[in-house]
Formats: structure tokens, sequence, C-alpha cells
């Protein structure tokens, strides 16, 4: 993966903070096309999907079999929801995120390229793929492994285990707890779900301790994401002098540990989609199983609240550095001027000969 230089962190940061607010139209989806058996759950209660009718984050697709659906966006993306899946809108945590995530089964994304700077993401219980522009199918097996095939374009699909740069024609398999690799399998998306469902089938407990670790993980990573919080958070405010040099490197920091956290708490609300999914799957006939997904359920919720708490305090981290970085890039501005101000231009021109 490339490293951002820190001129364009610099950038980044300031224009998550001047755009935000516009994203929530830039980002809106509505049902532009509906066939056999597709509802809408929002807020907990589920309803028959209507055509030109707007989602809202939180909000989940739910396919039947011989049903489809296709989310438009405003400037003509589209992802077409396949029979038999499941897909949410949104985020929680991460507002204005503009992310759907395939809980299980599959999608067709085409995206219209996008401005530069500009991003979105697709989301799966195991991978992040981060799309300015392309055509490709995501498939989601019950025991949230992950499949992605492109059309057309490139694509960065990555998780905290790693990541890979997608072209044409390629393919790559993610699954749970595992950094994304090649993907040779010839079986088409529907034959390759229905291996993995079979396999989770077998071991429903091994799927379980799978989980059990990618949550722990996650964990983690969200106290470390905390520590790294506190620090910024310690220079940006710590009194003493900070230069240009010192605060293009802060903002470098800060957009690496943004992201960072942004894809966390995604991958997490996809994975807890999926682990209630796994839950419902089994039901209470399956004692051990139950009780098991159960407790990774309570955990990935503790850590979505870790998550969260972590996000606020990333506001609060970005303001001081809105407003360090007007400072000192302004203090910058202005020696600059007085030194070109105070050259005798007479004085170094070249002698007349």
């Amino acid at each position: 993966m490339k490293k951002i230089t820190a001129a364009r962190a610099c950038a980044t940061a300031l224009m998550v903070l001047v755009l935000a607010a516009g994203l929530e139209g830039a980002f809106a989806l509505e049902f532009s096309f509906l066939v056999g058996d597709v509802s809408l759950s929002r807020q907990g209660k589920s309803s028959a999907a209507g055509l030109g009718q707007k989602l809202a984050d939180g909000d989940t697709v739910i396919t039947g079999p011989g049903g489809m659906a296709v989310l438009a966006y405003g400037d003509g993306s589209e992802i077409r929801v396949m029979e038999k899946s499941r897909v949410r809108i949104g985020s929680t945590t991460v507002k204005d995120s503009g992310s759907v995530s395939v809980v299980s089964g599959a999608i067709n994304a085409r995206f219209q390229k996008l401005a530069r700077g500009s991003e979105r993401k697709v989301v799966t219980p195991t991978t992040v793929c981060s799309v300015r522009g392309t055509d490709f199918l995501v498939g989601v097996s019950d025991g949230a492994d992950s499949r992605v095939e492109m059309k057309e374009g490139a694509l960065e699909v990555r998780n905290p285990y790693g990541g890979r740069n997608l072209g044409p024609s390629s393919k790559a398999r993610i699954s749970l707890a595992e950094s994304p690799a090649d993907d040779e399998e010839e079986a088409d998306m529907a034959a390759w779900k229905a291996a993995r469902d079979e396999e989770m089938d077998r071991d429903p407990a091994g799927r379980g301790k799978r989980f059990e670790g990618y949550i722990n993980n996650m964990g983690e990573r969200s106290s470390k994401s905390s520590g790294k919080l506190r620090d910024l958070d310690s220079r940006l405010g710590g009194g003493k002098p900070v230069g240009k040099r010192e605060i293009e490197k802060t903002g470098e920091e800060l957009s690496a540990v943004q992201r960072d956290m942004e894809d966390d708490a995604l991958l997490n609300e996809s994975a807890t989609a999926s682990i209630e999914g796994i839950i419902d799957r089994y039901g209470r006939d399956r004692t051990d199983i139950y009780d098991t997904f159960y407790r990774i359920k309570e955990e990935s919720n503790r850590v979505a609240e870790q998550q969260r708490r972590n996000y606020e305090a990333l506001q609060a981290v970005r303001e001081s550095y809105r407003k360090a970085y007007d400072e000192i890039m302004g203090k910058h501005k202005e020696s600059m001027e007085k030194i070109k101000g105070g050259i005798d231009r007479e004085s170094v021109k070249p002698p007349k000969r």
C-alpha cells in the first residue's frame, strides 16, 4: 500500500472538514428498479420496498428467492442487489459514510468516476472496497467470507490484515480474519457461496472461533486508536511550538488514524450483522452454537461502543488540528511575505554591462 504524502494528508484532512456537510446528498440512494420479493428493514420494522423510495443510514435491503433491487445514486452509479441477499446502508458510527455493506448474498456495483479526493466504500464483514469508479461483483457467504470479482476499472480491497489492488478481470477472496488473496477458483459467485455456506454448516464451532479472534483483534485495534488519538491531541495542545513540517506530519498521521478507525467501525458493524444472521440461522435448537455466537455478538457490541467513543474523540482532535493548521500556515505565510518585502530588489539586480 502506498503511503500518503504529508501534503496530500493535510489536504485530505481539511477537505473532510469542508465537504462533510455535503456528503449526505452526494451519497443518497433510492430504489430505481424492483423485481420479486424485496423488503426494507428500518428501525426494526420491515415493509415492502417501493420504487423511488429513498434509503437512509441504518436501513437494510433484503431480497428473497427470485428478488432483485437496483439502488441508484444521483450521479448514475448503481448497486444491483441479487436474490437472497442482505445489504445494509450507511453506518451508525461513521456519520455520512456513504457506505454500503453486503452482509450476505451478492451485489453488482457500477460506480461512475468520482472527483479527485472522493471515495465510496462497499463493505463486507471481512473487507473494505475503496471505490473511485469501477464495475465489480461482491459476494459474501453466510459465514462472512467474501469474494470480489472485477469487471472494469481498478479497486483497492483492504482489512486489518492487509490490502490488495485489483485490476480488470482480477478476483480476490477475503476469508474471515485473513488478508485479501488472489482467487483462482473458476466457480461462479453462486457456486462459490454455496460451497462456503456448506463449510460453515459442517463446522459452525470452528467458524465461531474465527469470529472470536476477529472481533478480539478489532477490540485491540480500537484500544490502539484511543492511544494514538491521545498522543495527537497532546501534541496539538501541549503548548510546545509547532512548525509547518510538524503540522504536516501530524496531518498525515491524523488522516491515517481516521481512515483506519472508519474502516474498522464499518467492518465491525458488518461483522455484527453477519453474526446476527448466524444466530437466526441456527436459533435455539443448537444451544451450543447459539450461546457461542450470542457471546461473540455481545463482545462485538462492546467493541462498537468503544469505536463510537473513539470517533467522537476524533472529531475533537480534527477540530484542534484545523485550528492549529490555520494558525501555523497563516504565520508561515506572513513570515514569507515579510522576507519577500524585506529584500531590496534593486540591490540584487545583476550589474548592467
